[in-house]
């Protein structure tokens, strides 16, 4: 009799082994599907009758475990930019249906965005991860900071993108490095103030303001409504003295856009900045002036103060630009210029001028920077014997723009590129990793959740710590494998077909025995 019910659990027990390698061949095409592997464990023996050594007889087979395949799948090419695929077995990504509110992972990524700007799964759920903190990004910009990784803030959350335009953003850094040749020669200067002959000269009501610069440059920048001005740095050799050569140097827009209740309106309107420039012998920037209206009659030299430092030690001035619309003052703003030379303690020096009419004759006072203190950045305004040129200019402001198209790096950031030639990093996908990912729960739809045995999920970002890269525009197949899973069918089969011989050869002993008793 027991021998029917050993036969009987080799059937029930392979028809599972066939239902679920039948489960795998019907998701071979199943986006980031991973396999199940059946194991096959034996059932309690029982005593065999008419022995004394302990000999035992087993009772037949049973499921010892289904556990999930974790290996890769073959990665795709896709044509949709939110395709994602995990590059290795570390991670998962964090999905949240809105419907019952549970979390979920998967590793299918064919990720799209809906016409509310949520970025979705396949099967309907908010894809998960952590919002870019703008601020951040920004501040480290303009102090010169290069970041690790891009910044986050708050939890974790849908990825929704409301507006698919970006702001305008005044500027608030411009960097203009020149080489100004050290063989030009010095022109006319003023008989008391030497070293901003330039600004002295300057006239904002002549039709060309500047008349006698040697070199100048010029950048645009943005206001706060996005609209674009012309700035150009000029610059005028003023003296070759003791090995050193000393340059002016003066920060100009428009005298027609200059909002300033100071500056607008009288003979140096448009003057934002002016300082000095003192370079080696060898030709290096080795000190820097740099001085701005203080509110009174700008004409007068006296009343151009020094400058503000940034934390980074590098001079800023205040612009006031008329609005485009009605010709009304905006707001001002604080823009940081940059030449390649700044201050790490983040002051003037103690002896330097107080403004620049204090400079006089004196090339001295044009120690601006504590000697000790300067740096100079990889590209450097300079001094060399050759043509004046502009290396390299760049300011961080930008007029407004709408989103033409997003992208998702390596490191799971999801970039958004925008018609005025900005990209912005938008939200960071939030991966998740377990202990046992073996023992995960299968909810269908290519949803998982973790078990007791699985462990609780680890949250974190891609391509640091233990979580793999992100692959965009690529999806991740299913792992299964058809010729292995074939081989199992058979094998299946067979041991489905040998147990079903057993119950029929028990049946046939059982008729053999009742034919015995009649």
């Amino acid at each position: 009799m027991s021998s029917i019910w050993t036969g009987v659990s080799g059937l029930l027990t392979y028809s599972q082994g066939i239902a679920t390698t039948g489960n795998n061949l019907a998701n071979v095409n199943t986006v980031g599907y991973k396999s199940s592997r059946m194991l096959f464990a034996d059932m309690i023996s029982t005593m065999a009758g008419g022995t004394s050594d302990g000999s035992q007889i087993g009772t037949g087979v049973q499921v010892g475990s289904i556990a999930l395949q974790t290996e890769v799948g073959s990665l795709q090419d896709a044509s949709n930019s939110t395709d994602l695929a995990i590059t290795g077995e570390r991670g998962y990504f964090v999905v949240k249906d809105a419907a019952n509110d549970k979390t979920y992972y998967t590793r299918a990524g064919d990720f799209n965005f809906d016409k509310n700007g949520n970025l979705m799964s396949a099967t309907g759920c908010n894809v998960q991860g952590w919002a870019v903190d703008q601020d951040a990004i920004l501040k480290a910009k303009r102090n010169n900071v290069i970041l690790s990784e891009v910044p986050t803030t708050g939890t974790v959350t849908d990825i929704t993108i409301k507006d698919f335009t970006i702001d305008p953003q005044a500027t608030g850094t411009m960097e203009v490095v020149t080489n100004l040749d050290s063989q030009s020669s010095v022109g006319e200067l003023d008989a008391t103030d030497p070293y901003f002959t330039m600004f002295k000269n300057y006239d904002a009501t002549n039709d060309t303001p500047v008349a006698d610069s040697d070199y100048q440059a010029t950048i645009k920048i943005y206001d706060s409504n996005g609209v674009a001005h012309t700035a150009t740095v000029y610059y005028s050799k003023t003296s070759d003295n003791s090995g050193k050569e000393y340059w002016e140097y003066m920060v100009t827009v428009p005298p027609e856009e200059d909002g300033s209740a100071t500056t607008s309106g009288t003979t140096k309107a448009g003057v934002l900045m002016v300082g000095t420039l003192t370079f080696s012998a060898q030709g290096v920037l080795e000190n820097q002036t740099a001085f701005t209206p203080n509110g009174s009659d700008p004409t007068s030299l006296s009343n151009w103060t020094q400058a503000s430092l940034t934390s980074s030690g590098v001079p800023e001035f205040s612009a006031t630009f008329k609005s485009a619309s009605n010709g009304s003052a905006l707001p001002s703003q604080t823009i940081a210029f940059k030449t390649g030379l700044s201050a790490t303690d983040g002051s003037w020096n103690s002896g330097s001028a107080a403004n620049a009419g204090a400079i006089g004759t004196n090339a001295a006072l044009n120690i601006g920077y504590n000697p000790s203190s300067t740096l100079n950045a990889v590209y450097c305004t300079t001094n060399y014997a050759t043509s004046s040129y502009t290396q390299t200019s760049s300011q961080d402001g930008y007029a407004k723009g709408e989103m033409t198209a997003t992208n998702v790096d390596e490191n799971g950031v999801i970039w958004g590129s925008f018609t005025n030639g900005q990209t912005k990093a938008l939200y960071v996908l939030a991966l998740a990793d377990f202990t046992n990912p073996t023992d995960l729960y299968r909810n269908g739809n290519n949803l998982l959740s973790p078990t007791t045995e699985s462990g609780k999920a680890t949250v974190g970002r891609a391509n640091s710590g233990v979580f793999d890269s992100i692959a965009g525009n690529t999806l991740e197949s299913s792992n299964v494998d058809m010729a292995s899973e074939m081989v199992n069918l058979i094998i299946n089969q067979r041991a489905f077909q040998a147990n079903s011989k057993v119950v029929t050869t028990a049946e046939s002993l059982m008729e053999t025995a009742l034919q015995i008793k009649k």
